[in-house]
């Protein structure tokens, strides 16, 4: 598996590497706007539920799933791909951090887009585009894996499931404040 995400990872970093400069610069500016969507999409959520805390849990969801990817790459210590495989990228290396598994940004991505589709189904189609946009310029700028995102996909989607769940066993229980319904 391991073999196949790199062998990947070089087919479409080396791809992405011979596209023109403009689209090197698209993608490293979607790589942050695209999760600026999916925060702008949860605050849309909550403004169209009148304000309701609880439509803030797609934030709360991608901020833990930043948090607990950061503190994963910490134990697991997997180098980044544009560190241990010799090819040009669009992003250079010496500006990211060094560890690479789970990718933070689909974690956080994925979070988003799922709490956001347990909550509103009618965007859930646009989040989750958001999100697999946000996973694939990751592996675009050289910056990740296909596992890395892969595994970070997963984890802000367990995160968002449980965010969600016990946000709305808070609220069944009545322990959300009344104002903030």
């Amino acid at each position: 598996m391991i073999d196949l995400s790199a062998d990947l990872y070089r087919a479409i970093a080396s791809w992405a590497d011979a596209t023109p400069l403009w689209a090197h610069h698209i993608a490293l500016l979607a790589t942050q706007a695209l999760l600026a969507g999916l925060a702008a999409l949860t605050l849309l959520s909550w403004w169209r539920a009148e304000r309701r805390a609880a439509h803030l849990i797609p934030l709360l969801a991608g901020v833990l799933a930043w948090v607990l990817a950061e503190l994963l790459k910490d134990v697991i210590r997997q180098p980044r791909p544009c560190r241990t495989i010799p090819i040009d990228t669009i992003k250079a290396c010496a500006e990211v951090s060094t560890w690479s598994l789970p990718s933070s940004h689909s974690a956080a991505a994925a979070a988003f887009a799922v709490a956001l589709a347990l909550q509103w189904r009618r965007i859930a189609p646009l989040a989750a585009t958001l999100a697999v946009l946000e996973g694939l310029t990751r592996i675009f700028i050289g910056v990740h894996y296909p596992h890395d995102v892969l595994a970070g996909f997963i984890l802000g989607a367990v995160l968002a499931v449980v965010c969600t769940r016990l946000g709305l066993r808070a609220r069944s229980r009545g322990t959300i404040a009344p104002g903030a319904r």
